[in-house]
C-alpha cells in the first residue's frame, strides 16, 4: 500500500483492517462447534471498545461483564466462540448513556433504550437497559445501582482496569474473584457459549467438558482441533 496505505489502515495479526466495517448491517455467521471468523469478531471488539470509550467521555460508569469479562481475563479479547457482548452502567448515569446515541448513529450503529431505571434498592433508583446494534452484534447494556468502579472511584482510588483489545477498560474489582464467583473455578479451562451447549440460561453451571464435534469435519475454524484448556493456542484468534 505504500505509507498512505500504512497510515490509513491499521492491520491485526488475523489481517482485518481496524475501524472498518467487514460486514455492513449483516450478523456474521455463527454456527455451534465453529469459532467465529476473525474479523467478525474485530467488528464486536471495536464497538465494545468505542461504547466504553463513550462512557468515558460522557462522565458514565461502565464495565465489562457476563461473557465480555470472562474473554478479557482469559484472552485479554473476545471470546472466540461469542455471540453476544454485556456491558454494565451505573444506573444514575442512564440518561448519560442515551445521550450517546448521537455519537452511536454517526458511527453507524443503533441504540434502543429497552426499559427505564426503576425505584429503588437500597434507596438508589436501579436496572435500566439499554441495547446497541453495532454491524450485525448485539450488545446489552444493564444499569447497576451500585458498581465497583463508582465506589472505588469515590474513594480517591482508581477503578480496576483490564486490557482488552489494545485499550484499558473499567471492570469489577478483583475481576479473577469476580469471575471465579459467576462461573466457577474453572474459568481457565473452556466452554462453548451457553446458547450452544443447549441451556436454557446463562446462569446454569459452567461445564467445560471440552468442544463438541465440528459440523464441518476438517474446517480450520473447527474448535474441537483445540485444547480446552490454554490461551496461548488462540493467541492469533483476534478479537
Amino acid at each position: 500500500f505504500g505509507n498512505a496505505g500504512a497510515s490509513r489502515f491499521r492491520l491485526t495479526a488475523a489481517g482485518c483492517r481496524r475501524d472498518v466495517k467487514h460486514r455492513s448491517g449483516d450478523r456474521c455467521v455463527i454456527r455451534d462447534g465453529l469459532a467465529v471468523a476473525p474479523c467478525c469478531l474485530e467488528n464486536l471488539a471495536d464497538a465494545i471498545k468505542f461504547i466504553m470509550s463513550e462512557c468515558d467521555s460522557n462522565n458514565a460508569i461502565c464495565e465489562l461483564q457476563e461473557g465480555t469479562l470472562l474473554g478479557a481475563v482469559k484472552f485479554n479479547k473476545v471470546l472466540p466462540w461469542e455471540r453476544d457482548a454485556d456491558i454494565t452502567f451505573l444506573t444514575s448515569d442512564y440518561e448519560k448513556i442515551k445521550e450517546t446515541k448521537k455519537a452511536m448513529v454517526e458511527r453507524g450503529y443503533l441504540l434502543r433504550d429497552i426499559s427505564s431505571p426503576w425505584c429503588c434498592v437500597e434507596g438508589r433508583m436501579a436496572g435500566g437497559k439499554i441495547e446497541i446494534l453495532a454491524d450485525g452484534w448485539y450488545i446489552q447494556m444493564y444499569g447497576q445501582h451500585k458498581m465497583d468502579s463508582e465506589r472505588l472511584t469515590n474513594m480517591g482510588v482508581r477503578p480496576t482496569k483490564v486490557q482488552f483489545c489494545g485499550d484499558w477498560v473499567n471492570v469489577p474489582e478483583n475481576l479473577g474473584k469476580h469471575v471465579r464467583n459467576r462461573y466457577g473455578y474453572n474459568i481457565y479451562r473452556h466452554a462453548e457459549h451457553w446458547m450452544s451447549s443447549g441451556a436454557t440460561s446463562g446462569w446454569i453451571e459452567y461445564h467445560t467438558k471440552g468442544f463438541d464435534t465440528c459440523p464441518v469435519r476438517g474446517f480450520h475454524g473447527c474448535l474441537d482441533q483445540y485444547e480446552n484448556d490454554g490461551s496461548v493456542q488462540f493467541d492469533n484468534w483476534h478479537g
